[in-house]
């Protein structure tokens, strides 16, 4: 599994998520937009760049260009965990706590299932990931 972190994220989030990713066996990759790309490059062009089937972490909807990027995502193959957008409204260290909370779920998902995924703010026992239409 290769994991892409979009550039609404910090890198630093995404690095540290690697790191604590090194002991799933089927996670070989976790990288952020800037380790492979300039930080203003076009949705559609990374996402269209990657290699193979990637997991996408976001808080964008992908809507500034909905149909082209959405079908494009479609088309990849990428399985794409969009962060509500709460998420944007928290501090750095809140928000990377709250991720790491989710991060088991967000792989659990990522390994049986494909298309979108909304991840709330807040988890509870019972939390389920909403399907996204891509």
């Amino acid at each position: 599994m290769k994991v892409f972190f979009d550039n609404n994220l910090s890198p630093h989030m995404a690095h540290a998520m690697r790191e604590l990713s090194s002991t799933e066996p089927d996670v070989s990759e976790v990288i952020h937009l800037r380790d492979r790309f300039a930080p203003n490059t076009p949705d559609i062009h990374w996402i269209t760049s990657l290699d193979g089937a990637w997991v996408i972490v976001s808080i964008d909807r992908f809507t500034k260009n909905n149909d082209a990027e959405r079908a494009a995502l479609r088309r990849a193959g990428h399985t794409v965990f969009v962060l509500d957008k709460q998420w944007s409204e928290k501090k750095y260290w809140l928000k990377a706590a709250q991720l790491v909370l989710w991060w088991p779920l967000v792989l659990g998902q990522a390994r049986i299932a494909e298309g979108g995924f909304r991840v709330p703010w807040k988890q509870s026992g019972q939390t389920k990931l909403q399907t996204l239409r891509l």
